[in-house]
């Protein structure tokens, strides 16, 4: 007994002198018995009996998990590996790995009154439970058609079979226990919809079981770097390549958690910005990374991460970047723009005065063009607008100087607001919207105060190096079959041929002249611009090239032709997303219609009545056949990534199921059915790439490898084009493609935007 309790007080003392917590029994036992089972199975012959106690087994165990992380990561560092213990699930993110993970037997699903909800799968770790469901068939006359209603926010939760219920966590739920393998899943009702419209209070009985062998699970490295952020006193600019008059800030940009993936990296960190007294800071867009060679490495932001950004230590700025490593040169150096901010006088206000009237209604507008001076700056007031929040957004351009101001309109407090812009960051402008149980109404006097202004621009920047070069990654990796291009090969491109000059590109961009944004159709040599619409959006050229299709701020559906810059419009239409049919004579759109959010209709160009294709919601049209005598659209699941693809035949007026998408983006999937009826182009997952499938939903395949797809549209004949845009930029480029054979051109600088239209004879 006495051994025994003096192995344990060494065993303890050995744990805190290492500053580790108390080890789970639970990852002990699982420890012990890994290193029992491969010495077993590696000794090639029999030695020496050697046996030691239970607690000897323990601290060996500790220690032998400590120096193989030692060798791995380093000493500095190893303790913080030895103390999380962390795995990371493609798309369910880092977990908690100590002890068994645990998963869903197999996916449960009901169907009531034609809503489908399915739990596709769950994992269950010691620190969490990981649940994706998705829900389709909901009516799009369940949701409200007005911003100043919402439907139901009750949230889902898990119930055991002793009557506890496990609720939500950030994106996931509370853990459920060791020895617990039954739960039923609760959906009190599906968010955001209307109460007495849709099934309510779902019930799908779930059953986990020991996660198999091969699951996925990669080790995170957790490094515990202590950021020492300082300005370098005699680094007063960057290197040209990422700008020049900006003050550095080394070692503020850091890394806390390294997951090695497939084809290179996971970097988890954080950036802790500092600030002047009585200045604040602003960062002004996405990190940049760069390799020792000077190359821009590109990337993505890994959303299964998401939980780890928000837990970032208290005044930093957690972020995460997933990126493949072939060929780069290390360190990596990883680079966040910014500016000080300050106020020039906290005590200055201003004022002004409008007349609301005594019933001010949403959607009314008021346009004072006023100047108002205040701390020296003036604001110009460009409008006012009542919204259907029970309030107002205001609306001013500024000199390049003045980022914000406060706004409140005196004798009343709001219960909401918000804003938008960045004045000089952004363009010139920014917007304060205020929000009240009821909208002040009458003459009312308006104060602004706190003016802040922008100061000296700031880079922080860190740098990361792996600490063992990977022998998996090729130097020179080549390109997977079926890909054209990547975000590296993008600058080898060649200008667009002469033959291709006389095509057409219509492009949604920003307009030198008022700052706003309209339609502009070019040659694709970037000659001949015209602004064909100065405020209007969702455009779409003609199969002919000589009309232009657009949603107009009044909601309704126009038509310009651009030659003689007549414009009509239909009538009863209203929506976007629009897409011409093959004979020019009918617009597929997505509107509303009939109690109806977000579902496609057609409609005839002539005026005369179309007809409503889906009364699902929250839709995307794909495009027409060849022939005009069917409509592709896809409609998303709720709660998942994933859309349904169906055929409408405009005949029968039938729609059929042809298959789902499964990599999609749930942001805004934008997909488009190549001319000749064969292939449908839409965004990847990660909100950058573009792929290919075919109608029937075979041969899936990458067509642009994380080079920022935004806009896509075919030509009718063949050419797809693609708009590229940088992380948080307007800055873009556009690339034509012939997908089957990959020739691939660059179209001048002057088109700037997203594409919305293509017309190569």
């Amino acid at each position: 007994m006495e051994k025994s309790n003096n192995s344990t007080q060494f065993e303890e003392d050995i744990r805190q002198s290492f500053g580790v917590p108390k080890i789970r029994s639970e990852f002990v036992a699982q420890l012990h018995g890994e290193l029992i089972k491969r010495a077993v199975e590696k000794t090639p012959k029999t030695i020496p009996s050697f046996r030691l106690r239970p607690a000897w087994i323990i601290v060996f165990a500790v220690l032998s998990v400590m120096i193989v992380a030692t060798l791995v990561i380093g000493p500095q560092r190893v303790f913080a590996a030895v103390r999380g213990l962390l795995g990371y699930i493609p798309d369910v993110g880092i977990v908690d790995n100590s002890v068994p993970i645990r998963v869903l037997a197999e996916p449960v699903g009901v169907t009531r009154d034609g809503i489908t909800l399915t739990v596709t799968s769950a994992t269950l770790t010691v620190d969490r439970t990981h649940i994706d469901y998705r829900i389709f068939g909901v009516p799009g006359s369940a949701y409200p058609d007005r911003e100043d209603v919402m439907g139901c926010t009750q949230s889902e939760y898990l119930r055991l079979p002793d009557g506890t219920q496990l609720t939500r966590m950030d994106n996931d739920f509370q853990p459920v226990p060791a020895g617990v393998n039954n739960a039923v899943f609760v959906v009190p009702c599906i968010f955001n919809t209307l109460p007495g419209t849709v099934p309510e209070n779902w019930e799908l009985p779930l059953s986990f079981v020991p996660a198999p062998p091969d699951l996925a699970v990669m080790p995170v490295i957790e490094l515990s770097p202590s950021p020492q952020a300082s300005l370098l006193p005699d680094a007063t600019a960057l290197p040209e390549s990422a700008g020049t008059s900006t003050a550095l800030v080394d070692s503020a940009v850091t890394v806390n958690k390294v997951i090695e993936t497939e084809d290179g990296y996971i970097l988890v960190g954080q950036v802790q910005p500092q600030s002047k007294s009585g200045e604040t800071t602003q960062i002004t867009g996405d990190l940049e990374i760069r390799d020792a060679s000077g190359k821009v490495v590109s990337y993505t932001h890994p959303a299964d991460v998401s939980q780890e950004i928000a837990g970032a230590s208290t005044g930093g700025t957690g972020w995460a970047v997933q990126f493949k490593a072939a060929g780069l040169v290390y360190p990596l150096t990883i680079r966040f723009p910014g500016v000080y901010l300050f106020q020039p006088d906290p005590s200055a206000t201003a004022g002004f005065t409008f007349d609301a009237g005594p019933n001010p209604q949403p959607g009314q507008e008021w346009s004072p063009n006023q100047d108002i001076q205040i701390a020296g700056h003036t604001l110009k007031l460009v409008s006012i607008m009542a919204d259907s929040r029970g309030g107002y957004s205001f609306r001013f351009q500024v000199d390049p100087e003045v980022y914000s101001a406060s706004v409140q309109i005196e004798g009343s407090t709001p219960n909401g607001g918000g804003g938008g812009g960045g004045g000089g960051l952004t363009n010139g402008e920014f917007n304060v919207t205020l929000s009240y149980a009821q909208i002040p109404s009458g003459v009312l006097t308006v104060i602004l105060s706190n003016l802040t202004l922008i100061g000296d621009p700031l880079t922080w920047q860190g740098q990361w190096s792996p600490t063992s070069p990977r022998a998996d990654l090729p130097a020179n990796p080549t390109l997977q079959p079926g890909v054209c291009l990547t975000a590296d090969s993008l600058a080898q491109l060649e200008p667009a041929p002469s033959t291709l000059s006389n095509g057409k590109a219509l492009l949604y961009e920003k307009l030198d002249d008022t700052g706003k944004w309209g339609l502009v159709l070019y040659n694709l040599d970037g000659s001949q611009k015209q602004v064909v619409v100065p405020a209007g959006n969702w455009g779409a050229l003609s199969p002919d090239g000589n009309r232009v299709a657009y949603s107009a701020t009044d909601n309704g559906i126009h038509i310009v032709d651009v030659t003689s810059q007549t414009e009509e419009i239909l009538p009863g239409a209203g929506g976007f997303n629009l897409h011409w049919s093959p004979d020019g004579k009918q617009i597929a759109y997505v509107g509303m219609g009939d109690g109806v959010i977000n579902s496609v209709f057609v409609i005839n160009t002539d005026g005369s009545p179309g007809r409503q294709v889906s009364t699902w919601s929250y839709e995307a049209v794909i495009g027409w056949s060849p022939d005009g005598t069917q409509l592709y659209f896809v409609a998303p699941f709720t709660g998942g990534a994933a859309w349904k693809v169906y055929a409408y035949d405009l005949g029968s007026g039938a729609a059929q199921e042809r298959f789902t998408i499964e990599n999609g983006t749930a942001k805004f999937l934008n997909p488009k059915l190549s001319p000749d009826g064969n292939w449908i182009a839409y965004r990847g997952r990660d909100n950058s790439s573009l792929y290919l499938v075919r109608t029937d939903g075979s041969d899936m395949h990458l067509v642009l490898d994380n080079a920022g797809a935004v806009g896509i549209e075919w030509s009718r004949s063949g050419w797809l084009g693609v708009s590229l845009r940088k992380a948080n930029s307007d800055e873009s480029s556009t690339v034509l493609i012939k997908p089957d054979s990959c020739e691939a051109y660059l179209l001048p600088a002057a088109l700037q935007g997203e594409l919305e239209g293509l017309f190569i004879p």
